[in-house]
């Protein structure tokens, strides 16, 4: 099997696992959550607005940028706390966490571990093997 079919079969792996879904079926509720979208095109003027201020350099509003720094801060932190937000925002970080672990391992690969029976060492580890009983 060549490498860029034994890539295909792992992005078909990814994206059967229940991890892919569950950011799919999130993103969807999000997209489909019309206060929530408004709530996020807000966000962006927001931070246009900011942009254009603070692009005036020493013209710039202080008072205004202050002002669009709390309004941002406010709004973004309302956005976090709707439910669909907060779905979506864990099945992302379950996404990232498969995704460290596949780059984790690859990184083994790379260094010639045996694919076969090689394991991510533990998150203490001081790659120094004096200091524990082995992670390889």
């Amino acid at each position: 099997m060549s490498l860029e079919s034994t890539l295909r079969e792992l992005g078909k792996e990814i994206q059967a696992d229940p991890r892919f879904a569950a950011l799919q079926a999130a993103a969807s509720a999000n997209d489909a959550d019309t206060s929530l979208q408004e709530k996020m095109q807000e966000l962006q003027l927001i931070s246009l607005k900011y942009q254009q201020e603070a692009q005036k350099a020493d013209e710039a509003d202080k008072d205004r940028i202050e002002e669009l720094q709390k309004d941002y801060q406010k709004l973004y932190e309302e956005i976090m706390q709707t439910e669909n937000m907060q779905k979506y925002s864990a099945a992302a970080a379950q996404m990232e966490e498969m995704a460290q672990y596949i780059s984790k391992m690859i990184g083994l690969f790379f260094d010639g571990q045996d694919p076969a029976t090689c394991e991510i060492p533990e998150e203490n580890c001081t790659h120094d093997c004096c200091t524990c009983g082995g992670c390889h």
